[in-house]
């Protein structure tokens, strides 16, 4: 019998620690039984999900708190998500109303050992569009793990899906920005998501020029790029079928009257 890959340890939790770790934090990491973790677990395809909400409109902060901005349905169901397949108390996980450009709300996770967890796993830190990442290794390398990541954040940074034309739909369009500094770093990161999307059975377009999005108070330069998944009648069938969304219910239910009308035709 072959040995599972192992992804994480209790070692990779501590060293996300300058000192040592506390030993409550110790004691409540081994009764949550995340570690060790496998490649070809329920676990890792789960937490693979959170690494790409994070590295859509999720956040995580310095201090290791996970944000994430959505519509309330969706973040009532990601809360639960937290409390099912991660032991999460209920009691740390607050939804609050939000009104910046437009309506949304704001699901906090006040549980730092599970963000030292995810940013061991490879879920950026910090200011995304500030700061260099790339799609873990380990999930490129998981035909479960990488359509769970591609859910993750295609829930927040994907268009809706839409039929336009008679056997058309509309080009989903997926996009993300980073200042200058980064705009190679931000191509190489769209062409991951992109080689993923194709991998299982979904035709993209090419990756276009930055566009510019912002000035900073700072004078700092934000500049978009994106790609487009093909809006053809077989293209949006095989995306409901391998990929789809996860929790985001007006997404998932505009793609499944999609598909429904595509196939009627």
């Amino acid at each position: 019998m072959n040995k599972q890959k192992v992804l994480l340890d209790v070692v990779h939790i501590l060293n996300t620690y300058q000192t040592k770790i506390p030993k409550i934090k110790q004691e409540l990491l081994l009764t949550r039984s995340w570690v060790p973790l496998f490649q070809d677990s329920h676990l890792a395809k789960n937490s693979a999900f959170l690494i790409g909400k994070i590295t859509g409109d999720g956040h995580l902060d310095k201090k290791y708190t996970c944000r994430f901005i959505g519509q309330i349905n969706d973040l009532e169901k990601l809360k639960n998500f937290f409390i099912e397949h991660f032991s999460i108390k209920e009691s740390s996980l607050k939804i609050s109303y939000r009104e910046n450009i437009g309506k949304s709300y704001l699901l906090q996770v006040n549980d730092s050992l599970l963000g030292r967890y995810l940013h061991a796993l490879g879920a950026p830190l910090g200011n995304k569009t500030n700061n260099p990442f790339l799609v873990p290794k380990w999930i490129v390398c998981s035909e479960e793990c990488k359509r769970s990541y591609l859910q993750g954040i295609f829930d927040d940074e994907l268009a809706t899906i839409k039929i336009k034309r008679g056997k058309f739909g509309r080009e989903a369009t997926f996009r993300m920005a980073k200042i200058e500094k980064y705009q190679d770093n931000l191509t190489l990161f769209l062409q991951q998501i992109k080689e993923l999307t194709e991998s299982l059975f979904v035709a993209c377009g090419p990756i276009g020029q930055p566009y510019f999005e912002n000035l900073h108070q700072n004078g700092e330069k934000t500049f978009s790029q994106c790609f487009r998944i093909l809006g053809n009648k077989d293209n949006l069938i095989n995306f409901h079928k391998n990929i789809g969304f996860a929790l985001n219910e007006q997404k998932k239910k505009e793609l499944e009257n999609s598909v429904r009308f595509l196939l009627s035709k």
